[in-house]
């Protein structure tokens, strides 16, 4: 391919009719799809109609009128307000080339030409070589692996109760509690690993996320009660779109946080459990849950309750510098945000 006869236009369905191909020729997740039971087919058509969706903004990269390549940005709102940076994820990155330097142009599109852009959060797969080496090449900085891991649900009992704890879905009045916990227990956070984001906001980033779920009616907070007082909390949430779109009821545990002072006594392993029973019973067939590589306590939960890993991803950031970027980053996050 010759990189100097590529040309990039926003991304249009009737045009690009063919980036079917881009996600088709993509094989670093056929092992969680074969393991989810998913079809490639209908991943890819939901996969297609997702870069539609009013958040997303694709760009497309064509060589003499054929589409050879993909780059997608997915806004994040409100993790933009909470760090005072204009925020994209980058969920696709997809050419036919076996160049890292092709995938290094769509990013570098993204960098000089969008100018509302302020930071990319980008993974990888970890056998994605050429995306990986694209965004060394780009200046992005690697700030994690994580671990995708999933299990298929049979008939599941209800867990065996325990005498200490009693769990069952959180009151109102729980929430303050349970938001202390999250801001005591989730050190295992990419953004502490970025030197450039503000301390106090990364800090504060799961009490956020957990308040969050409270007034969405996709998630379920489960809390582990005892002596008057929430000792640990789990988080579970349907994915009722993605469900309907791959013929598959899927759920997923979001958050799970155990007081440091009743850790490593087995209210991870029973907090799992009863969510997986919940999800059960609300008809999932497959969950999925994801932590960074070196969250050893909730990886050995998570296989202690039946979960494999089904994939792993590289976790790159890009603080793209421009002028007003540095007065914000140096300004001190505001807890009343919350």
């Amino acid at each position: 391919m010759l990189t100097n006869h590529l040309t990039f236009a926003p991304y249009n369905s009737h045009r690009d009719g063919d980036v079917g191909e881009l996600f088709c020729d993509y094989k670093h997740k056929d092992h969680q799809l074969k393991f989810m039971g998913v079809s490639k087919e209908r991943m890819v058509k939901y996969l297609e109609k997702s870069l539609s969706k009013p958040n997303m903004q694709s760009i497309s990269l064509r060589e003499k009128g054929r589409l050879v390549g993909l780059i997608a940005l997915q806004s994040l709102p409100w993790m933009s307000e909470h760090f005072g940076l204009r925020m994209f994820a980058v969920p696709h990155l997809l050419t036919n080339s076996t160049s890292p330097l092709v995938h290094a142009r769509l990013l570098r599109y993204v960098i000089e030409e969008l100018q509302d852009v302020d930071f990319l959060d980008c993974r990888v797969a970890i056998d994605d070589i050429y995306s990986a080496h694209a965004l060394e090449i780009c200046d992005f900085r690697y700030v994690g692996t994580e671990i995708y891991m999933g299990q298929v649900l049979k008939s599941i009992s209800p867990p065996k109760s325990r005498p200490d704890y009693n769990i069952r879905r959180c009151t109102p009045q729980e929430r303050d509690q349970v938001v202390q916990i999250a801001g005591e227990t989730h050190v295992h956070n990419r953004f502490v690993c970025d030197p450039i984001i503000d301390e106090n906001a990364t800090k504060s980033l799961y009490e956020r996320l957990v308040t969050n779920c409270f007034e969405d009616n996709q998630f379920n907070v489960l809390v582990a009660h005892s002596q008057g007082e929430v000792q640990g909390f789990i988080i579970t949430k349907m994915n009722l779109t993605f469900g309907r779109e791959v013929g598959q009821l899927s759920g997923s545990l979001d958050f799970i946080g155990v007081h440091p002072e009743v850790r490593n006594r087995g209210l991870g392993v029973a907090l799992n459990q009863w969510a997986l029973y919940h999800l059960a019973e609300e008809k999932a067939v497959f969950v999925a849950v994801r932590t960074l590589a070196n969250n050893y306590p909730a990886l050995a939960v998570c296989f202690r309750t039946g979960f494999q890993i089904t994939s792993t991803s590289l976790h790159f950031h890009k603080w793209v510098r421009r002028p007003a970027i540095d007065h914000r980053l140096s300004q001190p996050y505001s807890r009343d945000a919350l």
